[in-house]
């Protein structure tokens, strides 16, 4: 028990001084950046430094798995350069013992990183995009999924169109049971269109069966509609199907414990979810990954254990991580595109390096 708790000691004072310099990394390259493009725009600097601050629980949560690895790496480079791990393994304890203690405190890791951190940067993302929509730095979304409806918003100079339609096909080029409002100035409703069917064409909205209610501003009172129907109408908008589909939240600022019902209203609304089902997945599959980085870097360091050549092993331990993290996000495109099943996408290249890594271990302790 009590090598336990001192290998626990080590392991999270390495994740502290990695957690340190990367986080200081992020401050120093982020906020540099954010402070050059909030000059470029005319806008104080203090913007830029409290836009680093919203973003940087979303950066430092991506680069959790280079701390963890970096943590592995330099508790056993130091155990192994005080023979301290020579003196445990003499003593009986194999190396799959050694690392039992720092692989249950990367699982917890892990699980807090999702079920506790997912929330924080989801918060923080939102207060970032509506930080910078408040200084007209970035446009406002203006589409919506509440309930079983979906809702667009288009504006022009001096026009405003509300869209709320029922359901919609799997590209969004299609909206069924749409309504359309069309409004002069703010609030003053100027025409009401009913359709079954509206398909987005280059530049117009193409309508089926269309119940067109025009307002007569000039006429009397129980006459203020005029009411046509038409088969088909075509109407001006200057929204693309690539804006539709770019429309939703980003994956990444939905609390975890929301995705579910979210990517239920997408597919009850028509839209494809697989998007968020890879991220929803791929947060699950957090623990596994952060597994698969302890590992290898514990790896590289049991064989300066055994080898020397600290440099170059270091070097190799962190080319591999990057490797693994490459590969997993190519697994997430190509899952995406719905080339390789969505569970292989997000947990094959976690539980790959995991064996890979176990393996490699064995490998060197066995000599």
């Amino acid at each position: 028990m009590t090598l336990t708790i001192y290998i626990c000691t080590r392991f999270l004072r390495s994740l502290s001084w990695a957690l340190l310099a990367i986080l200081f990394l992020i401050l120093l390259i982020d906020g540099s950046d954010q402070i050059n493009f909030m000059a470029n725009k005319n806008i104080a600097i203090g913007a830029g430094i409290k836009n680093t601050l919203l973003r940087t629980p979303s950066i430092l949560i991506d680069a959790m798995p280079l701390v963890i690895m970096l943590a592995g790496l330099i508790t056993f480079l130091n155990l192994a350069r005080s023979s301290e791990l020579v003196v445990i393994r003499a003593a009986g304890r194999s190396i799959l013992r050694i690392l039992f203690a720092p692989v249950v405190l990367t699982l917890l890791i892990g699980i807090l990183c999702t079920t506790l951190g997912n929330p924080i940067v989801a918060n923080s993302l939102k207060y970032s995009e509506e930080f910078l929509q408040n200084l007209g730095l970035k446009p406002r979304n203006f589409m919506s999924v509440t309930g079983n409806e979906i809702w667009l918003r288009e504006a022009t100079d001096n026009k405003q169109t509300v869209i709320k339609a029922s359901q919609t096909n799997f590209q969004g080029r299609v909206l069924f049971d749409l309504t359309i409002f069309e409004f002069n100035g703010e609030d003053i409703l100027t025409r009401r269109i009913h359709a079954d069917t509206g398909r987005l064409r280059a530049e117009h909205w193409e309508l089926k069966n269309a119940i067109v209610w025009t307002l007569q501003l000039d006429g009397p009172i129980e006459f203020d509609f005029k009411i046509d129907r038409k088969k088909s109408l075509r109407l001006k908008t200057t929204i693309s199907e690539t804006q539709i589909l770019d429309s939703f939240s980003n994956p990444k600022a939905i609390n975890f414990w929301k995705i579910p019902s979210f990517i239920e209203k997408l597919e009850n609304s028509g839209f494809s979810a697989t998007r968020h089902k890879i991220f929803f997945l791929g947060e699950i599959s957090r623990p596994l990954f952060f597994l698969a980085m302890l590992l290898i870097g514990a790896s590289f360091a049991l064989r300066q254990a055994r080898f020397g050549q600290t440099s170059i092993l270091i070097m190799l331990s962190v080319g591999s991580g990057f490797i693994l993290f490459s590969i997993k996000r190519i697994a997430e495109s190509l899952g995406a595109a719905e080339e390789i099943p969505l569970l292989l996408a997000t947990f094959g290249p976690s539980i790959s390096g995991i064996l890979l890594a176990t393996g490699l271990l064995l490998h060197f302790e066995d000599g």
